[in-house]
Protein backbone atom coordinates (compact mmCIF):
# COMPACT_ATOMS: atom_id res chain seq x y z
CA UNK A 1 0.00 0.00 0.00
CA UNK A 2 1.74 3.41 -1.27
CA UNK A 3 2.14 6.16 1.56
CA UNK A 4 0.26 9.57 1.67
CA UNK A 5 2.21 12.47 2.99
CA UNK A 6 0.96 15.81 4.03
CA UNK A 7 2.80 19.15 5.27
CA UNK A 8 1.57 20.95 8.37
CA UNK A 9 3.25 24.21 8.48
CA UNK A 10 0.41 25.85 11.52
CA UNK A 11 1.89 27.86 13.72
CA UNK A 12 0.28 28.33 17.50
CA UNK A 13 1.71 30.75 20.19
CA UNK A 14 4.70 31.54 17.45
CA UNK A 15 5.83 28.18 16.99
CA UNK A 16 4.95 25.24 14.65
CA UNK A 17 2.03 23.09 16.05
CA UNK A 18 3.12 20.69 18.84
CA UNK A 19 3.90 17.21 18.68
CA UNK A 20 1.17 16.35 21.37
CA UNK A 21 -1.35 18.35 18.66
CA UNK A 22 -0.85 15.69 15.81
CA UNK A 23 -0.66 13.01 18.54
CA UNK A 24 -3.59 12.94 19.75
CA UNK A 25 -5.65 12.62 16.48
CA UNK A 26 -3.67 9.00 15.88
CA UNK A 27 -6.48 6.30 16.34
CA UNK A 28 -5.61 2.80 16.88
CA UNK A 29 -2.13 3.18 17.97
CA UNK A 30 -1.62 0.18 19.84
CA UNK A 31 -1.48 -1.84 16.50
CA UNK A 32 1.96 -0.25 15.74
CA UNK A 33 5.80 -0.80 17.30
CA UNK A 34 6.94 2.69 17.44
CA UNK A 35 10.24 4.69 17.36
CA UNK A 36 12.00 7.72 17.76
CA UNK A 37 15.02 8.09 15.02
CA UNK A 38 16.11 11.60 16.08
CA UNK A 39 14.91 13.89 18.83
CA UNK A 40 16.50 17.73 18.98
CA UNK A 41 14.17 20.11 20.65
CA UNK A 42 13.50 22.57 23.23
CA UNK A 43 11.91 21.18 26.78
CA UNK A 44 10.17 23.22 28.85
CA UNK A 45 11.08 24.92 32.16
CA UNK A 46 12.13 21.48 34.72
CA UNK A 47 12.30 18.80 31.86
CA UNK A 48 15.54 19.77 30.58
CA UNK A 49 17.30 16.93 32.11
CA UNK A 50 15.23 14.28 31.66
CA UNK A 51 14.86 15.53 27.52
CA UNK A 52 17.96 15.97 27.38
CA UNK A 53 19.02 12.33 28.18
CA UNK A 54 16.59 11.19 25.83
CA UNK A 55 17.87 13.14 22.86
CA UNK A 56 21.40 11.51 23.72
CA UNK A 57 20.32 8.27 23.82
CA UNK A 58 18.22 8.55 21.35
CA UNK A 59 20.57 10.37 18.37
CA UNK A 60 23.40 8.05 19.53
CA UNK A 61 21.81 4.74 18.95
CA UNK A 62 22.76 2.43 16.25
CA UNK A 63 18.60 1.71 15.41
CA UNK A 64 16.83 4.06 17.00
CA UNK A 65 14.98 4.01 20.21
CA UNK A 66 12.05 1.77 20.56
CA UNK A 67 9.35 3.02 22.48
CA UNK A 68 5.74 2.87 23.55
CA UNK A 69 3.16 5.32 21.98
CA UNK A 70 2.31 6.22 25.83
CA UNK A 71 5.88 7.03 26.61
CA UNK A 72 6.06 9.04 23.27
CA UNK A 73 2.97 11.33 24.26
CA UNK A 74 4.19 11.62 28.08
CA UNK A 75 7.68 13.28 26.18
CA UNK A 76 5.79 15.50 24.06
CA UNK A 77 4.12 17.26 26.78
CA UNK A 78 7.58 17.73 28.51
CA UNK A 79 8.29 19.45 24.47
CA UNK A 80 8.78 23.31 24.76
CA UNK A 81 9.73 23.61 20.95
CA UNK A 82 10.45 20.96 18.15
CA UNK A 83 12.99 21.27 16.47
CA UNK A 84 13.95 17.95 14.62
CA UNK A 85 12.54 14.99 15.25
CA UNK A 86 11.89 11.64 13.61
CA UNK A 87 9.29 9.13 14.91
CA UNK A 88 8.14 6.01 12.82
CA UNK A 89 5.60 3.65 13.36
CA UNK A 90 4.92 -0.14 11.73
CA UNK A 91 2.55 -2.77 11.97
CA UNK A 92 5.67 -5.28 11.42
CA UNK A 93 8.73 -5.11 14.65
CA UNK A 94 11.36 -6.07 11.49
CA UNK A 95 10.39 -2.61 10.23
CA UNK A 96 11.48 -0.73 13.50
CA UNK A 97 15.37 0.93 12.66
CA UNK A 98 16.96 3.70 10.82
CA UNK A 99 16.59 3.62 7.06
CA UNK A 100 19.45 5.25 4.76
CA UNK A 101 17.03 6.70 2.52
CA UNK A 102 14.03 8.31 3.01
CA UNK A 103 12.35 7.71 0.40
CA UNK A 104 12.13 3.72 1.64
CA UNK A 105 11.42 5.00 5.22
CA UNK A 106 7.98 6.54 3.90
CA UNK A 107 6.99 3.30 1.54
CA UNK A 108 7.95 0.96 4.81
CA UNK A 109 6.52 2.59 7.87
CA UNK A 110 3.04 2.62 8.56
CA UNK A 111 3.56 6.19 9.81
CA UNK A 112 6.36 8.32 9.63
CA UNK A 113 6.09 12.07 11.73
CA UNK A 114 8.92 14.26 10.81
CA UNK A 115 9.54 17.90 12.41
CA UNK A 116 11.93 19.59 9.90
CA UNK A 117 13.96 22.90 11.19
CA UNK A 118 11.24 23.75 13.10
CA UNK A 119 9.48 24.90 10.67
CA UNK A 120 6.65 22.55 9.65
CA UNK A 121 5.80 18.85 10.31
CA UNK A 122 6.03 16.19 7.01
CA UNK A 123 3.80 13.46 8.03
CA UNK A 124 3.68 10.04 5.95
CA UNK A 125 0.72 7.42 6.38
CA UNK A 126 -0.60 4.69 4.89
CA UNK A 127 -3.90 5.48 6.05
CA UNK A 128 -5.26 8.10 3.47
CA UNK A 129 -8.12 9.03 5.85
CA UNK A 130 -5.83 9.53 8.51
CA UNK A 131 -4.07 12.32 6.29
CA UNK A 132 -7.25 13.67 5.51
CA UNK A 133 -8.24 13.83 8.63
CA UNK A 134 -4.62 16.63 9.47
CA UNK A 135 -5.63 18.21 6.21
CA UNK A 136 -8.95 19.04 7.29
CA UNK A 137 -7.80 19.97 11.47
CA UNK A 138 -5.40 22.21 10.15
CA UNK A 139 -4.91 24.92 7.86
CA UNK A 140 -1.75 25.42 6.08
CA UNK A 141 -0.84 22.32 4.22
CA UNK A 142 0.69 20.63 1.43
CA UNK A 143 -0.54 16.82 0.33
CA UNK A 144 2.91 15.26 -0.61
CA UNK A 145 4.17 11.96 -1.95
CA UNK A 146 6.32 9.42 -1.18
CA UNK A 147 8.71 9.18 -4.48
CA UNK A 148 9.46 12.88 -4.09
CA UNK A 149 12.94 12.09 -4.96
CA UNK A 150 11.19 10.79 -8.72
CA UNK A 151 9.75 13.83 -9.20
CA UNK A 152 10.80 16.36 -12.05
CA UNK A 153 11.45 20.12 -11.51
Amino acid sequence: MKSKGIRISDIKNGKCVPLSNLLETIQDEKQFFWAWLWLDVTPLKNEGQYVIELQKKINQSKGGLTATFESISETSKKIFQEIDLTIIACKTKENIHRYKEDKEMYETCDIVIEMIDGGFWEIFSKNGAWINQLAEKFQNIEFLTSDFQNKKP
